[in-house]
């Protein structure tokens, strides 16, 4: 009796008692005040955060997916950095191709002919030449260094066949013509000198057929950087990218407008096949890929309000009331905008992506699950033990709302909490990702978590409570005393009557017709079968349970063997013009141009790049500055002859790599090597007779290397080129660069991609080795292997979350359920969920990509939510009720928890669905995760988990935190220091369950009302106080007991 009372005196010390006591009542009292106060402060911070640009989309940028501190964004920034300081005062506009801005065509003829007609010809003509005559081209276009007009695009049919691209009317051309100028592109694939630019045009199996023939051709047109107001290609490169996409958007618009083409909702006009005069024709760069995946977007995002009617039409009739859901629902979608004024006013996380929007999707399922939880709650307090033993002793009204809302929101704290953190740690895990975007999207849904869980514990009650006295009232007994104004305050605080005593059967809430179709499945479906016995053994959990088992270790084989993707990942529908022209340049076309391979340039001088005024949640502004090796010389001989012995290196460096082409590193054609030094030298020696660059002074040979920098020369580099090579900066050489085109493809996966890297990290290392100081510092920087960075940092951060998920769910069910053997058996089950989605994508035929990794982020949470409510549940009907059997807190908690977790999972999974119907190919990815994740956390949570807890359950207090610092002898001592209590409804001796015959039970007529379905409150004179008085479930048939019962 001691230990209860201490017990009781902890409780009500307790500031979370206190607090939760203090809150329900005060919502009893007050709920259209409180609901009305708590609505008006959430949309204050919301109109305020329109009003201060929160929900404003943050600035993009190229470095938004990079790792800040990787070595390969450290290296590629300072070179770019390095370039922008060469490149200032004396940028020449336009005179360069901008990477990443060409436009490229494919055109390809329908019979086993030659392409090469007059007709198809001039059909080409007149689709090349929409593009040149797209009103501003000539602000775009690559200029000629000595009279600034628009080069002609030499890769094109135009240019090949018609002379020129200025001023052509695409006149249909004789047939001699046409095919004496396809005779020579056919001629030139035999000849060494002319093969590269013959091959340009063909087929990939051209040269097998005889005699020659393709019939699929292309064009390549490039247009000018830097633009006009830059300093070079790489400054400020969102602006430029920006007054790029500006032009295209123009191109995309002439082209539909062409062929007819029109942008439907959910339909892309990429995806239409376009044909002309019998040519299949497509078109593609990189601008538009871009402005087509924001437009896609946009649309796909459409597809929430889809979402969101259907959570709010579930909820509507789970909960049989259009109030209910409708005021849920702006609850859940309150959450958002509050969420991002926090996120990004109280947090000071500035960035905010298209990405972050995906919490609408988060929040619609969690949102939902954790209502259902407070209404099922409010649902079944009228049951409580308490509530009913005040509606027998009539003390008013307002006490058995107050304590029928305590039960309630008590019952919701403590699950919808535990939950919560639970989930809130799985997106906060991946905060500590190098990927900022994925880290910030980790800490919004986060706080949007704990935002939900606010509400549900704030204005959700409320809103329950003013249903209930305004809508429910007319149909239920708890309403004021005749003559008495029904006033929201008065029916609360009115007096019942003996007529008027209220009876919670009555109560629409709990009316059994009312029950909805998932608290049936849960009573009369469920429940019957998991313990149906054959012989004493529960064969139907046996079943599911063993089943279960299986399917989970055979996940887990499947999920082990998830590897990253061997193909360029994609995002637009396969489809998708924009998707298959990069295919189509690397598949079928013979080798004939570089555009499609990775870059890199190798400088010298370079010591690194520092970041002190860096704000990674701002990734486009203040990234840094390059700094110099001040020990870099050129002029030394040692330091030419080590230069000149990368350059010989690099050009026939071997590399046996799937990535790499032809066994080498770097691809033969002469202008993939870019080293000045040797062209340098032979320029020295013809202008300074008697001289080299090894006899002559210091200050000659940094004078006339400046010279040969800005001077316009016969060797193949235009002065763009040299000025890129060359670092000159304020007049000192800083730095000198080899660039390298290699044989390894942009479309490569990341995994060949990184085999090819580390091939050059080799050759560079050699270089260094053999490199006096000063010159021993060169690296290979390119965009490229910032990306291969960024994609490793993506799945890095998926298992990161995945193993910091799973410790603190079983730390956070230890804590929930106070049980031991009950979280070790959650966290198996747990482990079997996440085994079984990734299982899944593995069948699909998907690898561990970067969409993938995203989206296994995202649903790291929901796996288990599920898990955590039954668990806490299992173990509660113990702590509160007093159950001891394994049968009775399974079926209490089965009773309780199963139709709340359905219909969440109801919720959740209709939420998911819109996303397959979405064309960026990452939404149907996430919904196919987020729908398996939900469905093998309900399939595992109520068939494997609760079998576990049924067939080899903890019985009583066992495997409680308590009784195991008993059975050690440490429970005194962590009494003394009020780190342990004793619950007053269970006490060492615990009461025989409700679904056991009670002491009471001792004649016939007692033993034949419990067979016929009664209730322990039927036959007990004097039941203790733990024991339901009404509303408790009836009772089948006496069971025999169990081996684990015993």
């Amino acid at each position: 009796m001691e230990s209860v009372q201490t017990e009781q005196k902890h409780e009500g010390c307790s500031c979370k008692k206190s607090c939760s006591l203090a809150t329900s009542r005060f919502i009893t009292h007050h709920p259209a005040k409180f609901m009305s106060a708590t609505l008006a402060v959430i949309l204050l911070v919301v109109v305020a955060g329109a009003f201060s640009g929160s929900y404003t989309l943050s600035e993009p940028s190229q470095y938004d997916w990079a790792v800040p501190n990787g070595r390969a964004s450290l290296n590629y920034e300072a070179l770019v950095d390095a370039e922008d300081d060469a490149a200032r005062g004396n940028a020449l506009t336009r005179e360069q191709e901008a990477d990443g801005a060409t436009f490229w065509m494919t055109f390809e003829g329908s019979g086993s002919e030659s392409i090469f007609t007059p007709a198809n010809v001039q059909t080409i003509c007149e689709i090349e030449s929409l593009f040149w005559n797209t009103e501003g081209y000539s602000d775009y276009c690559q200029l000629n260094g000595t009279s600034s007009t628009c080069l002609d695009p030499t890769k094109t049919i135009t240019y090949t066949f018609y002379g020129g691209t200025s001023g052509v009317s695409c006149d249909l051309l004789s047939d001699s013509s046409v095919n004496a100028t396809a005779g020579a592109l056919y001629s030139g694939l035999s000849v060494n000198t002319s093969r590269q630019s013959s091959q340009f045009f063909m087929g990939s199996e051209t040269e097998t057929r005889s005699p020659r023939y393709t019939e699929r051709t292309r064009a390549r047109i490039p247009l000018g950087a830097p633009l006009s107001g830059f300093v070079s290609p790489s400054d400020r490169p969102l602006d430029q990218s920006i007054e790029y996409n500006k032009f295209y958007r123009r191109v995309r618009d002439k082209f539909f407008n062409f062929f007819g083409l029109e942008n439907r909702w959910l339909h892309s006009a990429y995806r239409e096949k376009v044909e002309r005069n019998g040519l299949r024709i497509k078109w593609y760069s990189s601008n538009l890929s871009s402005i087509e995946s924001q437009d896609t977007i946009l649309g796909d995002l459409v597809l929430a309000l889809i979402s969101i009617l259907f959570v709010w039409g579930w909820m509507t009739y789970q909960m049989r009331s259009i109030f209910l859901s409708s005021f849920c629902m702006l609850s859940i979608v309150l959450s958002i905008p509050l969420s991002i004024v926090i996120y990004r006013d109280i947090f000071r996380v500035a960035y905010f992506a298209f990405l972050h929007i995906l919490v609408i999707f988060l929040v619609l399922g969690i949102g939902a699950d954790d209502v259902f939880v407070f209404y099922d709650g409010w649902r079944q307090a009228v049951d409580d033990e308490e509530v009913m033993q005040l509606m027998r002793d009539k003390p008013g009204q307002a006490a058995i709302l107050e304590k029928r809302m305590e039960v309630a929101y008590k019952r919701t704290l403590e699950t919808v909490f535990n939950t919560s953190f639970t989930t809130m740690v799985a997106f906060l895990a991946t905060a500590i990702s190098p990927i900022m975007p994925i880290a910030t999207f980790g800490i919004l849904a986060a706080t949007c978590i704990l935002i939900n869980f606010v509400l549900v514990i704030t204005l959700i009650p409320a809103v329950m409570m003013c249903h209930h006295l305004w809508f429910v009232k007319k149909r239920c007994s708890i309403h004021p005393s005749p003559g008495t104004e029904a006033t929201p305050r008065n029916l609360v605080e009115a007096k019942t009557t003996e007529h008027d005593v209220p009876d919670a059967t009555e109560d629409d809430d709990t009316d059994e017709a009312n029950e909805t179709l998932l608290d049936k499945f849960a009573t009369k479906v469920y429940i019957p079968a998991m313990t149906y016995e054959y012989r004493g053994v529960y064969v139907v959990a046996i079943g599911i349970a063993i089943s279960l088992l299986i399917y989970g270790v055979v996940s887990v084989a499947y999920a082990a063997q998830l590897t990253s993707p061997t193909e360029q990942e994609t995002w637009l529908p396969s489809d998708n013009m924009l998707e298959q022209v990069p295919v189509d340049l690397r598949t079928d076309f013979m080798s004939g141009d570089t555009d499609q391979n990775i870059e890199v340039g190798m400088p010298f001088g370079i010591s690194g790049f520092e970041r002190p005024n860096f704000d990674p949640y701002v990734p486009a502004k203040n990234r840094g500055h390059v700094t110099y090796d001040s020990g870099f010389d050129l002029y030394p001989a040692a330091s030419q002859n080590a230069f000149l012995y990368a350059c010989e290196l690099a050009r026939s460096y071997p590399c046996n790599e799937e990535a790499c082409q032809d066994g080498v590193l770097v691809h033969q054609a002469d202008s993939s090597l870019q080293c000045f030094l040797p062209k340098f030298q032979s320029w020295f020696i013809a202008n300074n007779p008697g001289y080299t660059t090894y006899n002559c002074s210091r200050a000659q040979f940094l004078n006339q290397l400046m010279v040969y920098r800005n001077a316009t020369t016969s060797d193949g580099y235009s002065v763009a080129q040299k000025q890129k090579l060359i670092g000159f900066v304020a007049g000192e050489l800083k730095y000198a660069r080899i660039t390298l085109t290699t044989t390894i493809l942009q479309q490569e996966s990341t995994a060949y991609k990184a085999e090819g890297r580390k091939v050059l990290d080799d050759m560079v290392n050699q270089i260094n080795g053999n490199s006096p100081s000063g010159m021993n510092n060169a690296f290979g920087a390119s965009f490229a292997w910032v990306w291969i960075e960024s994609e490793a940092g993506v799945l890095r951060g998926f298992f990161t979350g995945l193993m910091l998920c799973f410790p603190v769910a079983f730390i956070v069910l230890v804590l929930a359920t106070s049980n031991i053997i009950v979280s070790f058996y959650a966290i198996i089950s747990i482990g079997f969920i996440v085994a079984s989605v990734l299982g899944v994508t593995k069948w699909i035929g998907w690898a561990l990509g970067i969409g993938e990794a995203i989206a296994g982020v995202i649903v790291i949470g929901f796996s288990v939510d599920y898990v955590i409510h039954l668990g806490h549940m299992f173990v509660e009907a113990t702590h509160s009720e007093g159950l001891k059997a394994t049968i009775d807190r399974f079926t209490f908690a089965s009773r309780k928890m199963v139709p709340t977790v359905a219909a969440g999972g109801v919720t959740t999974f209709g939420a998911a669905l819109p996303l397959f119907a979405c064309q960026l190919k990452f939404f149907p990815k996430m919904g196919t995760l987020m729908a398996s994740t939900i469905a093998f956390s309900f399939v595992f949570s109520v068939g494997f988990f609760m079998a576990l807890c049924l067939l080899i359950g903890p019985v009583g207090r066992v495997g409680d935190i308590s009784w195991m610092c008993e059975q050690i002898g440490l429970a005194p001592y962590l009494e003394r220091w009020g780190c342990l209590t004793r619950n007053p409804r269970a006490p060492d001796e615990l009461r025989q369950s409700v679904n056991v015959i009670p002491k009471a039970a001792d004649n016939k007529v007692e033993m034949d009302e419990l067979k016929a379905g009664g209730t322990v409150a039927d036959v007990e004179a004097d039941p203790l106080p733990s024991t339901k008085v009404a509303n408790c479930f009836p009772l089948p048939p006496p069971k025999r007991k169990m081996w684990f019962d015993r």
